[in-house]
């Protein structure tokens, strides 16, 4: 596997770190950073098998919990009556989380009245209101934790068979493009049914990343943790971009 998917909008450390205090329902204010800790090194080790270019700044973000996390584990120093105790370690990356959490709050809300004004004044067309069931739309770490899901739950029943199979990311993409032609919207579990091989899982997941990345389908869930729905693009995808899309990722070195 040598195929890597290029996101436009690539999401950092801080997002990462707040989609873990999400997923686990912590408190920002209170980081548990044995924990977030431990799930952010596995995050990033999903991300380096899956080759999505783990850049540079998610290192440093690894080094610096790792950091606090030691800090945290040293017994406190005796504070001189009269002086301060000395900070705590993990201040700064509170307020940093909590000054971009506002920033995303205020663009997500942004983002939404641009959509309800899209949906309002259409232009020469029905309404799409009701066309995709589910208010929150996706980014890349919950797609990354759903697919964590598919392969514990792989490794946790049968031993995934090992193949010299040859895998196509390109023919994984049509295949799923096919499939929500004929039957949309579909459950994001429902596109790992059938595989056994954790490459096979691997292929599908980087065919799906490459499908949402150039607007071919959105996934949705209509509440935190809930379900991810699939669904084809309101727009049937012109030939030539499904092509460009099969013809890039197949020329990827295997």
């Amino acid at each position: 596997m040598s195929y890597q998917v290029k996101l436009e909008t690539f999401e950092g450390p801080l997002d990462l770190l707040l989609h873990l205090i999400r997923e686990n329902r912590m408190n920002v204010l209170d980081i548990p950073l044995a924990v977030v800790t431990q799930q952010y090194l596995e995050y990033i080790k999903l991300m380096e098998e899956l080759d999505l270019g783990v850049a540079g700044e998610f290192l440093v973000m690894a080094a610096t919990l790792v950091h606090m996390k030691s800090r945290m584990l040293l017994p406190p120093d005796e504070t001189p009556e009269g002086e301060e105790p000395p900070e705590d370690p993990r201040t700064e990356l509170v307020d940093r989380l909590l000054e971009y959490q506002r920033f995303k709050e205020v663009a997500a809300d942004l983002a939404a009245r641009e959509a309800e004004q899209g949906l309002r004044y259409t232009r020469g067309g029905p309404p799409l209101v009701g066309e995709v069931e589910g208010p929150l739309s996706l980014g890349l770490f919950e797609l990354l934790a759903a697919f964590r899901r598919v392969l514990q739950r792989a490794e946790g029943g049968a031993v995934l068979e090992i193949t010299r199979e040859t895998l196509d990311v390109g023919q994984r993409l049509l295949r799923i493009l096919d499939r929500l032609n004929a039957e949309s919207p579909l459950a994001f579990t429902a596109l790992f049914e059938g595989q056994r091989t954790r490459a096979e899982l691997i292929v599908t997941f980087l065919a799906l990343l490459e499908i949402l990345r150039r607007g071919l389908a959105s996934a949705r869930q209509a509440e935190h943790l809930g379900e991810i729905m699939v669904y084809r693009a309101l727009a049937p995808a012109a030939p030539e971009a499904v092509e460009a899309a099969v013809r890039e990722v197949s020329s990827a070195p295997s």
